[in-house]
């Protein structure tokens, strides 16, 4: 019998599997005690323009999530899983959910990115209970789309889910991971027009708090603070990250060619370093585009918002 005192919630991205197992203790209260993430690029191939899922993919996914539901067994807990763009993109979705569904028994929502975008701003919310009433802007970077969402007082006026993300950027202005002035600026251009109907929308908002809570934003953090001493930054707060500290740490990053050579920079996690300018400059545009001075960066996502919405629903059930 699955376990009321645990839950284990597995977000497969485009990037990475996510994995999170959470104790519960009693309504709307929990704790992290086991965090796991899988570096797995799926739907990376092109059939006829669009992207599918490969026979890798297929066996690479069942493999992670038997090895991950071993896992949520020793808690005694069953799987609740997502899956964002890259699975909601493929031309062979319901081929894969239902392989995956018949080899593991675990059944994927795969999730819209409205949806996605709601779960995350439930999580933020559920982060900064005391910014509720302010209007807060929510920022996700994901491997292969870029969310926008801007509420407050729990309820939400702007959702927008763009198909910008770290992986997908990378795969088509620096399929190698090679560096050039010309392809950073084509990535710049693009992202830019990308964003034109956001940041019509947004510039007429008044903001009274951003945040954010991807993988790239905590990445390009942890950049500006290892380098904080060369950048004359010694003094940073770990939860905010400032326009100068993201233009240096971008303007460090963009001086690497290769991704050999950003490997050796201090503060880069190994296995982010090919797709990480892609992001930075995603983040950096957003910045600027939307007239940001920091962002607020979150210890909850949008794995923490399904959390909570499973938490609701068993508290309007009792």
């Amino acid at each position: 019998m699955a376990s009321q005192q645990h839950k284990a919630i597995l977000d497969i991205g485009s990037n990475s599997f996510h994995f999170v197992v959470y104790k519960i203790k009693g309504g709307k209260s929990f704790t992290t005690v086991l965090r796991k993430r899988i570096v797995y690029r799926l739907a990376q191939q092109k059939q006829n323009g669009k992207s599918f899922l490969s026979e890798e993919d297929f066996a690479q996914a069942v493999k992670i999530i038997l090895e991950l539901k071993e896992i949520a067994n020793s808690f005694s807990c069953t799987i609740t899983a997502t899956a964002t763009s890259a699975v909601r993109e493929a031309i062979n979705e319901n081929d894969f959910l239902e392989h995956v569904t018949k080899t593991t028994g675990i059944s994927i929502e795969v999730l819209s990115g409205e949806r996605e975008a709601n779960l995350n701003y439930k999580a933020i919310l559920f982060s900064y209970k005391e910014t509720v009433s302010k209007n807060i802007l929510c920022l996700d970077i994901g491997g292969g789309s870029t969310e926008f969402i801007l509420g407050s007082a729990g309820k939400i006026f702007f959702i927008e889910s763009l198909k910008l993300g770290a992986v997908r950027l990378s795969s088509s202005f620096f399929p190698n991971g090679d560096l050039d002035q010309n392809k950073i600026e084509a990535c710049r251009v693009f992202i830019k027009k990308e964003m034109q109907h956001v940041k019509e929308k947004l510039v007429l908002e008044k903001v009274d708090f951003a945040t954010g809570n991807s993988g790239t934003i905590h990445a390009m953090k942890d950049l500006a603070r290892a380098n904080g001493a060369e950048f004359n930054l010694e003094n940073q707060d770990e939860k905010i990250l400032t326009r100068k500290e993201l233009d240096k740490a971008v303007e460090l990053l963009l001086l690497t060619k290769t991704i050999e050579q950003r490997k050796t920079i201090p503060g880069i996690e190994l296995d982010r370093a090919d797709i990480l300018p892609a992001g930075a400059l995603i983040l950096q545009t957003i910045f600027y585009e939307l007239n940001l001075s920091n962002l607020y960066l979150a210890d909850y996502s949008m794995r923490e918002g399904k959390l909570l919405e499973i938490l609701e629903n068993i508290e309007s059930k009792s």
